[in-house]
């Protein structure tokens, strides 16, 4: 009998965040202060949206803590700033799996 290790996050949840925070940030846009808000705004929203979808069809989550972890995920691909090479970006790749290949 093997026991599958399950990631906190799905892979596509991991990428989703990173993508979406690269998307948004990455690219260095040039915002000013109320398009910065903005984006941020729409980071959230689509990633939190993205990530609770995710984690309820393809990782088995049940509806709340899909929900608290599409929040957090949110919040992480919203913060104003590039979050890929940082601490947090290495955090969402271990937590996802994606580290070791989405297995």
């Amino acid at each position: 009998m093997t026991l599958e290790r399950r990631s906190f996050f799905h892979p596509l949840s991991g990428a989703a965040i990173l993508g979406v925070d690269w998307l948004c940030f990455g690219l260095e846009w040039e915002l000013g202060p109320v398009s910065m808000v903005l984006m941020s705004l729409a980071a959230f929203a689509g990633t939190t949206l993205a990530v609770y979808r995710i984690q309820l069809e393809r990782h088995g989550d049940k509806p709340g803590v899909a929900k608290a972890k599409a929040v957090c995920a949110g919040l992480a691909a919203g913060v104003p700033f590039p979050v890929t090479g940082t601490l947090l970006g290495a955090l969402i790749l271990t937590l996802s799996g994606l580290r070791r290949g989405g297995r």
